[in-house]
């Protein structure tokens, strides 16, 4: 072994073992859908593969970033995340059931977190432990998730999950994922991946949608889902800002502009969507919100420089669908049976 393949080994170990603690970290939030995993991909050791796949993808395309950033115009694109509907997925319906779509979007989270946030996640490891001095954890914790089912997956059929960043506040941050008929969508190119890029290119054979962003869902959609997270280090919240512009993925801030504080969050229900949001919810009405809905759920198409005001635009559009899923703390209210008469228990 010649002196430069060591150093490329070492390199791609390095990476490896970094991944891997992110990954450790990015798991300790999602506790609150261990509920599933004695439902969702059959076995765990199918999940660890698929984690494991995960993470060889994301050393591979760090690779890439390590000779150019991707920049403020990666910040909302999707990943794509491809998977099969095997037989112990399956209920009695002989379909993909429910609850395994809430384990694939925890596998895609992490494709998509360790490819675009992984660096970012380092770096403010490593300047929080410089300031705080202290050796909390540093985690990725999931504060919530939805899931709305269109079509049904059949047994063996294959699926494409394309996950992004939908918008932040001063706490959360919020993810969107699409399960889509494997195929039906082609990207334009890949922006981490440019040795895809010659296969990428659109031959007419993939579905295309008969409406516009604010008529009804793409035909290939099988199922959507929203969910929020949280960085935390111990118990004090990191702002999500902090995190993409560590990872390059912010412009220039204005001159005026600095990081929220870091802030200590004893009810970790509480939601913090800004006031943008606030009022976007206030305007909602149920002749609206389908339209409000299909328009938020695709980031604004477009070319050109992405500079503060382009990203804080599109962070504010999203924030008006965040509120109405928000909106769902509500459902904590609803739990008042103390001394009432319940149906019986099994």
């Amino acid at each position: 072994m010649t002196g430069g393949q060591r150093d490329n080994l070492r390199a791609t170990l390095t990476d490896a073992r970094k991944m891997i603690q992110r990954m450790t970290a990015m798991r300790g939030g999602s506790k609150t859908q261990d509920v599933h995993d004695s439902q969702d991909k059959g076995e765990g050791s199918t999940r660890t593969l698929r984690l494991i796949k995960g993470l060889f993808a994301g050393i591979r395309s760090s690779r890439v970033r390590l000779a150019s950033k991707q920049g403020p115009a990666a910040l909302f694109q999707p990943m794509i995340t491809s998977s099969r509907s095997g037989f112990l997925e399956c209920d009695y319906n002989l379909h993909k059931s429910n609850s395994t779509y809430f384990s694939d979007f925890d596998v895609a989270r992490i494709d998509i977190l360790v490819s675009l946030c992984g660096n970012g996640i380092e770096k403010t490891r490593q300047e929080l432990a410089k300031e705080m001095g202290t050796k909390d954890r540093f985690g990725i914790m999931l504060g919530g998730v939805n899931c709305n089912f269109r079509k049904e997956i059949k047994p063996y059929q294959g699926y494409d999950i394309w996950t992004r960043l939908l918008t932040w506040d001063e706490k959360w941050f919020y993810g969107i994922c699409h399960f889509v008929k494997k195929g039906a969508v082609k990207p334009k190119e890949y922006t981490l991946q440019p040795w895809k890029n010659s296969n990428s290119k659109d031959d007419g054979s993939s579905e295309k949608a008969a409406t516009t962003p604010t008529g009804p869902p793409h035909p290939a959609i099988f199922a959507s889902g929203i969910a929020k997270y949280v960085f935390k280090k111990g118990r004090l919240t990191i702002p999500p800002e902090r995190v993409f512009s560590a990872a390059g993925l912010l412009p220039p801030r204005p001159t005026n502009h600095e990081f929220p504080p870091l802030s200590v969050t004893p009810n970790f229900d509480a939601t913090s969507v800004d006031a943008v949001a606030a009022s976007a919810v206030e305007q909602i009405t149920p002749d609206n919100a389908g339209e409000i809905m299909a328009a938020s759920l695709t980031a604004k198409a477009g070319d050109g420089e992405w500079t503060w005001e382009r990203v804080e635009e599109e962070r504010k559009r999203g924030l008006r669908i965040a509120g109405m899923f928000n909106g769902l703390h509500e459902l904590n209210d609803e739990f008042n049976y103390e001394g009432k008469p319940v149906l019986g228990r099994y």
